[in-house]
């Protein structure tokens, strides 16, 4: 596996209307997160995930597609990273308006 992907599968838990991924640790277990939010900064889509059992741990991850999969790519770039977290932002403002 390519250390800068991360393998992952959407699972639909009972009585839940949230997206949830599956991810592999290091270790190769599974942890679940729930898809808190999407968008699209400079034609780039993008995934903002909480940790199921833990709401502080948040990751976010680039998604681009492969053979028809989508695949979670870390972002490397301090940047493009802030970019993302300001554009997470100015949604979660207007959500409050």
């Amino acid at each position: 596996m390519d250390k800068d992907k991360a393998l992952f599968e959407i699972v639909e838990p009972e009585g839940e209307d949230s997206d949830v991924v599956e991810l592999f640790d290091d270790d190769g277990n599974p942890v679940q997160f729930n898809i808190i939010a999407t968008l699209e900064v400079d034609e780039q889509e993008y995934a903002i995930l909480s940790n199921v059992e833990d709401d502080d741990e948040v990751l976010i991850f680039k998604v681009t597609e492969e053979d028809e999969e989508f695949i979670f790519e870390t972002i490397d770039d301090e940047e493009e990273l802030q970019a993302v977290i300001e554009a997470y932002n100015e949604l979660l403002d207007e959500m409050e308006s």
